[in-house]
């Protein structure tokens, strides 16, 4: 048998064919250490706004947590990822709303406790981050908290494709092969490529080329205060209290409120 190949493209969803693979094999050791840090972050109670939830990781478990979370997320396959898991969970239908929406030209009339971003900085280019936190800013509460990750000093990723990770459900094997190289300073290109083996055969291969943004902390700290945002803790500080000191965490508030 031939295995298909499908390059998915960036102008449709870029998610449409792989979504259902990326708990299987995006998820590492380090994802309880980061989902804990979002959700120690949420005010018990309050109300959160999520950008990009995916297939709904940090969706659920801040919401055990906070009284509601909206979720704006563009790929109609990752949210009917996080939907299904809604199914599962009945106690939480009422907590989670998921809309169609993207960032950062949006407007919900409304503040949030807690605004936060994981996993999502990788997909934004430097240039747009000043609109970006700025519409965040406007959404978040007086007193509220502003939580991202990826902002750290590294270089731009340049690897060969290799199996970085593989996961077996029945008969079928599924595999994870990723590349990367440089494209600039701050910006690479990744390649993800997902393949399906039923015992020895390889019957199915999916491939996702998209462009990787990094971030420095001295950029996006700045960002931020020109939002009126100011930066109290995170990772990307070399504060030891984060969990993560490789994932690049920061927390800021509107400047002028008592740390």
């Amino acid at each position: 048998m031939t295995a298909p190949d499908l390059t998915v493209s960036s102008d449709t969803d870029p998610y449409g064919a792989v979504a259902g693979y990326y708990d299987l094999l995006h998820i590492g050791s380090a994802s309880p250490g980061l989902v804990s840090f979002f959700v120690d972050l949420a005010p018990p109670g309050g109300d959160a706004l999520e950008i990009g939830p995916g297939t709904g990781r940090m969706t659920l478990a801040v919401a055990e947590r906070a009284g509601s979370v909206l979720g704006l997320e563009r790929s109609p396959s990752m949210r009917a990822v996080l939907l299904t898991k809604l199914v599962w969970r009945p106690e939480l239908r009422d907590r989670v709303t998921v809309l169609d929406v993207a960032a950062p030209g949006f407007r919900l009339g409304r503040r949030f406790d807690y605004v936060y971003l994981a996993a999502v900085l990788e997909h934004v280019p430097a240039a747009a981050r000043p609109a970006l936190f700025a519409t965040l800013a406007e959404h978040l509460a007086p007193d509220g908290v502003l939580a991202m990750d990826m902002v750290h000093d590294q270089e731009v990723p340049d690897r060969p494709e290799r199996e970085t990770r593989s996961a077996r459900v029945g008969a079928c094997r599924y595999a994870l092969s990723s590349a990367a190289w440089p494209l600039g300073p701050d910006l690479g290109r990744v390649r993800h490529v997902y393949r399906t083996y039923h015992g020895d055969e390889l019957v199915a291969t999916e491939t996702v080329e998209r462009d990787h943004h990094l971030h420095r902390p001295p950029g996006v700290i700045a960002d931020l205060r020109a939002a009126g945002l100011a930066v109290v803790g995170g990772s990307a500080l070399g504060d030891e209290r984060t969990p993560l000191s490789d994932r690049g965490t920061l927390v800021a508030r509107h400047e002028g409120l008592p740390v």
